[in-house]
């Protein structure tokens, strides 16, 4: 079973995914620029990007499990770039 981080802060939340991963559902193309990258990773915005990753993890029989972790402020994770190919 995967575990998944889901890092919130006030205003937005975010799922990590491999870089990888997400290339090897077809996903890649299909992920917005209000998701940021961290090197081999994706922080997936929490309103279209992220469900559709868990809908595909879903669709492929990965199971997977999320950790939540809630911050003050803003997440560190809105100092990232934006997510592109």
């Amino acid at each position: 079973m995967m575990t998944l981080d889901y890092v919130q802060d006030s205003g937005h939340g975010w799922i990590a995914a491999d870089v990888a991963l997400l290339d090897s559902l077809g996903l890649t193309d299909r992920i917005s620029g209000f998701s940021y990258r961290d090197g081999a990773l994706v922080w997936l915005e929490e309103d279209c990007d992220a469900p559709l990753y868990l809908r595909a993890l879903s669709r492929a029989g990965i199971a997977y499990r999320i950790t939540e972790t809630h911050t003050r402020g803003d997440a560190w994770i809105r100092s990232l770039k934006p997510f592109q190919l």
